[in-house]
């Protein structure tokens, strides 16, 4: 059976007490999902809006109970879930209702009377700024380095060496270089996750220990984050990607800053940007003015 105490869809799903796994799920399933279940939209419709606003409507994903955070926008939260429900529970229709409101195409830009009213801007008068999570970064420098493999499946690739020592796994990172070549610049979602290795740049930017539950990220701001990303073996390598990427498309350091612009930004450098930029370039090099652009807050976060 369901939960009695979950208002809509009947609880007992009228099953014999032998009935098998498979008949069990099913019921299970069509429990959840049943029109009639206000609760599991809502918390869809929550999702969702956590993984676009950074914050949901309710702040903790995974507790829509009395224990848990009450919404900014509960009218809000209802319409999301009846839209969910009539839109035959399309995810995609829903990702595309929320991106083309006029609330998500806000600007960043801050106001000081509304911040000083809600700094935590529950109440949406503004795009909050996103940090890329540590997944997302990785993929963004393979792309703008030229190097990303869009390879669809497949086996996944491992940047640990692993051994067992008194009766327990143990894992190490290991360089770049060692990684199999057909395999290192995969996307981020195909990487051997171990629960308990730690000690990478992944996690240097709070990706969650796969050994446990995380309905949400923890962002933190540290000075490992900018230390890694100008001495990381793997950031250095594809900083030197970038800047052959920058150095094939044109020989004028110019058109170089221009191109390094528009892939990583998505927009031209002005005028003092390229004067500061060039001289930089002439005096260490395009490979480090990369790993500056790798560390700049313009490309960590998500205006």
């Amino acid at each position: 059976a369901g939960l009695a105490a979950v208002p809509g869809p009947d609880a007992d799903f009228g099953l014999s007490s032998n009935a098998s796994d498979a008949q069990r799920r099913i019921e299970l399933a069509n429990w959840i999902t049943d029109s009639r279940n206000a609760l599991f939209a809502r918390v869809i419709a929550n999702r969702l809006w956590h993984y676009h606003f950074g914050t949901g409507i309710v702040d903790t994903p995974s507790d829509l109970g009395v224990n848990g955070g009450k919404p900014s926008h509960l009218q809000l939260l209802d319409y999301l879930a009846g839209e969910i429900i009539a839109r035959g529970w399309s995810l995609k229709q829903m990702h595309r209702l929320m991106v083309t409101s006029a609330t998500y195409r806000q600007a960043t830009t801050s106001n000081p009377a509304a911040m000083a009213i809600d700094a935590d801007n529950r109440l949406l008068w503004r795009m909050s700024p996103q940090r890329m999570d540590a997944q997302q970064l990785r993929d963004a420098i393979l792309a703008v380095s030229g190097r990303l493999d869009r390879t669809v499946g497949g086996v996944g690739y491992r940047d640990v060496r692993d051994y067992m020592y008194k009766g327990s796994f143990f894992y190490d990172p290991i360089e770049p270089d060692q990684v199999n070549p057909d395999e290192m610049y995969r996307r981020t979602v195909y990487r051997f996750s171990p629960r308990g290795a730690r000690k990478n740049l992944l996690d240097t930017f709070d990706c969650p220990d796969p050994s446990v539950m995380a309905p949400r990220r923890a962002v933190t701001t540290t000075p490992l984050q900018a230390l890694s990303l100008m001495n990381n073996p793997f950031v250095f390598e594809l900083a030197d990607c970038f800047a052959q990427r920058a150095a094939a498309h044109s020989d004028d350091i110019d058109e170089q800053v221009g191109l390094i612009y528009e892939l990583a930004y998505g927009r031209a450098v002005r005028p003092a940007e390229l004067a500061d930029a060039g001289a930089f370039i002439r005096e260490h090099g395009l490979a480090a003015f990369c790993r500056v652009v790798f560390n700049s807050s313009e490309f960590l976060y998500v205006p």
